[in-house]
């Protein structure tokens, strides 16, 4: 049987994952598709005839669902259960060192151009024991890292009576000392209320100071059109804040570019913001009109538009340094990876810099002190010492 997990975040990610659902049913395999494409897309899912649906509160159920296909059933298992999927379920990790865990499910915004909402539905938190006892069974099965990820990890437990700071504090009382703990992805409307409580969370020696808050916009006009609930000034009081609590943490960012309602000096405030805040990170994506949105209904711009503007950000990103600072730097970096290619270990510092030495397998699962000998804009080279 072929299962296809599925995104419905851009379109390119739904016809790849389409195409291929297509492309093996027509072989005469039995197929599942699952994830977000078939809970947001009733019609589309209708349409796949001869393949069975799994939607994304109903993966508990996937042995079941391909027992069935193998045996030449198909089976729509869509409906949206209140009660989220065990965080005790097996899984098969893709790094050896590295455990993800969802701390919720859907989110409390109303973005008009997201379809994820479609699928996930609102916010639906895990509690923080089931949350920890999770991370503690995965540091008995060798996890050194643990990474707490939601569509919106600021809004978790408001739908529960708690809150991301006391999970966050939560989770890293629990945790050996030699385990670090990430935070993912936030939306900079429910962190505002805990930009202290989150900071001293951060400086904590097994806490990475890392932070992933998507603005998307620069401009307050396209913001609104956007229902991102925010303004550029909320943006900026967030990362001041964290920067002022933890000066060296990194945060990154995702900016849309060509927005229907992005005119030449809104895109100018968003080159503005990143010329500004120089962020180590930055995702820069093409508006994509995702069916059934209130943004997909609006008048898009001209392609050849959006495609400078994109190209324009692209180039500003790369035209300052990230990591030129921590050439000459000792410092402490826990390694999780391997570069086969280059025959590099990898690793992080606390502050979340990609730093490679030459490969040793046994630094994998440990830290170490690394002197950092040189930087490019992705990543700093080093030696352990």
């Amino acid at each position: 049987a072929v299962l296809v997990n599925s995104c419905t975040v851009k379109g390119p990610s739904q016809d790849s994952a389409v195409n291929l659902v297509k492309g093996a049913r027509d072989r005469g395999k039995p197929v599942i598709l699952t994830g977000c494409v078939p809970s947001a897309d009733a019609n589309l899912a209708k349409s796949l005839v001869g393949v069975s649906m799994l939607g994304v509160s109903q993966l508990d159920r996937v042995v079941e669902v391909v027992e069935q296909a193998l045996q030449g059933h198909h089976v729509s298992l869509l409906s949206h259960r209140s009660v989220m999927p065990s965080l005790e379920l097996p899984k098969v990790r893709k790094n050896q060192f590295i455990e993800i865990i969802p701390i919720s499910g859907g989110c409390l915004g109303n973005c008009s151009y997201c379809k994820t909402k479609h699928a996930r539905g609102s916010l639906n938190s895990y509690s923080e024991d089931a949350i920890v006892s999770r991370a503690l069974q995965a540091v008995e099965e060798g996890v050194t890292e643990i990474w707490l990820t939601s569509e919106d990890t600021g809004a978790y437990g408001l739908d529960i009576g708690s809150n991301i700071a006391k999970l966050l504090h939560k989770v890293a009382d629990a945790l050996p000392e030699h385990v670090m703990l990430k935070l993912g992805m936030t939306n900079p409307p429910y962190m505002l209320a805990h930009i202290q409580s989150v900071a001293e969370v951060l400086k904590r020696p097994n806490v990475f100071e890392y932070l992933h808050v998507p603005v998307q916009s620069g401009s307050d006009a396209v913001l609104r059109a956007m229902v991102r609930e925010y303004t550029r000034a909320e943006f900026q009081r967030l990362v001041d804040g964290l920067r002022a609590e933890v000066p060296e943490i990194f945060i990154g960012t995702d900016v849309i570019c060509g927005f229907p309602a992005e005119g030449a000096e809104d895109h100018q405030l968003s080159m503005d913001l990143v010329k500004e805040y120089r962020f180590p990170m930055l995702n820069i994506s093409q508006f994509y009109p995702r069916p059934n949105t209130p943004a997909a209904k609006l008048k898009r711009l001209d392609g050849q538009t959006v495609k400078a503007r994109s190209t324009e950000m692209t180039q500003l990103f790369e035209s300052y340094s990230t990591w030129d600072h921590l050439a000459g730097a000792t410092k402490k970096v826990w390694f999780s990876e391997t570069d086969e290619k280059r025959s590099q270990t990898v690793g992080h510092t606390k502050s979340y810099a990609k730093v490679v030495v030459p490969r040793d397998d046994k630094l994998l699962g440990r830290s170490a002190m690394v002197h950092l000998t040189s930087a490019t804009k992705w990543h700093v080279q080093g030696r352990v010492v």
